[in-house]
């Protein structure tokens, strides 16, 4: 078996999670290893959407909408973080999002939704709805069938796949070592910390983070942390490129800086990664209502992938109670609060700072009770 080493923290999972938090800690001095498994491996993180989205965030829990204002509002400073070490851009636009409803049932949920979220009076947070007239003044060609939208100026998208390459050679540049391909098989306590094994390959540290997906149900099991994470598959259509047609980031479409339009995402509740006819339908007939000119462009690919979900809906972020330094990190906006685990997630596991929002995000929340 070949040793790599003692390390101040092993981060298993290489995905948005897992490299952000990492670039964090490395950028602070600590010693990281990265042990990521394949690209083949049903990972969000090479499927996602790529919004950076606060306005739906947290309606029922006060702790995660300031968690992810937060995020998006550090944002630009990851974006020139990343540039600066990989020179990577991540084409970032914020400072209009908006949802698009499709008749008054669509739009009365949304505006409740909207209410519990607004209702929070975050600083700085103008989330509201507005009517098909003014939504027209911004999005004059949208479907007749769409009769209103939320909206909010702090949301926004960035290219997806550039952030996660970013972010993989950002945190290489800092000082962490990334090793691919290797699924992690045990990490079992030793001495005064861990030794993890993957593949022939042995590290130890006195401090693992797990931010494995949908892998992490079974790596964080022995350490006394309940299932919290399932899979919910999305899919995505891209059109060929096209003139400048929106001139907002929506949360269904939206065109990325090659003039492709995105067109996006089911919610499927199935383990099965692989892309479906009639999701793609349903993607294209909605698009197709809610701006009807994308009815004029061909879809030249599509792909799926699974989202990695808590029961809530909200993130977990937390300490094993039975095994100090054994962490465990996950939500499905990874995009969107990369900048909160590039700063108080990274901060908190390797100094203790434990910021006043994680009170909502511990594991034990989903343990079962007999």
């Amino acid at each position: 078996m070949t040793d790599l080493g003692h390390w101040d923290i092993v981060v298993v999972g290489g995905g948005l999670v897992g490299t952000a938090t990492a670039l964090g800690m490395a950028r602070d001095g600590a010693r990281v290893l990265i042990l990521d498994s394949s690209d083949t491996s049903f990972r969000a993180s090479r499927g996602n959407f790529g919004l950076v989205w606060a306005q739906s965030k947290g309606a029922g829990n006060r702790d995660y909408a300031t968690w992810t204002r937060t995020a998006v509002r550090e944002w630009r400073a990851l974006e020139a973080e990343i540039r600066e070490l990989s020179g990577v851009e991540t084409h970032y636009e914020t400072g209009l999002g908006l949802h698009l409803c499709l008749g008054e049932d669509e739009f009365a949920k949304r505006a409740e939704m909207i209410g519990r979220v607004a209702a929070h009076q975050l600083p700085g947070d103008d989330v509201r709805m507005i009517r098909r007239d003014e939504l027209l003044e911004i999005m004059p060609d949208v479907g007749p069938g769409v009769v209103g939208a939320s909206m909010s100026t702090l949301d926004g998208a960035c290219q997806s796949l550039a952030l996660y390459r970013g972010l993989s050679i950002a945190v290489q540049k800092a000082g962490a070592r990334l090793v691919s391909n290797v699924q992690v098989s045990a990490i079992e306590p030793q001495g005064d910390g861990y030794r993890i094994e993957a593949e022939g390959l042995r590290a130890t540290a006195p401090k693992v983070l797990i931010a494995a997906g949908l892998a992490t149900n079974k790596l964080a099991a022995p350490f006394g942390i309940p299932e919290i994470v399932r899979g919910q598959k999305g899919q995505i259509l891209v059109t060929e490129r096209a003139r400048p047609i929106l001139p907002a980031v929506t949360s269904g479409i939206r065109q990325t800086a090659e003039g492709t339009i995105l067109i996006g995402d089911t919610k499927e509740e199935t383990d099965e990664d692989r892309s479906t006819g009639q999701g793609m339908r349903q993607l294209a007939a909605r698009a197709v209502r809610l701006l009807p000119e994308i009815g004029t462009l061909r879809v030249v690919r599509s792909w799926a992938a699974l989202r990695v979900l808590t029961p809530d809906g909200n993130p977990v972020y937390d300490e094993s109670p039975s095994h100090p330094g054994i962490f465990v990190a996950t939500t499905h906006s990874g995009v969107t609060l990369a900048p909160a685990h590039r700063g108080p997630l990274a901060q908190w596991i390797m100094n203790g700072q434990r910021p006043p929002e994680f009170a909502s995000f511990g594991a034990q929340r989903f343990a079962r009770t007999n």
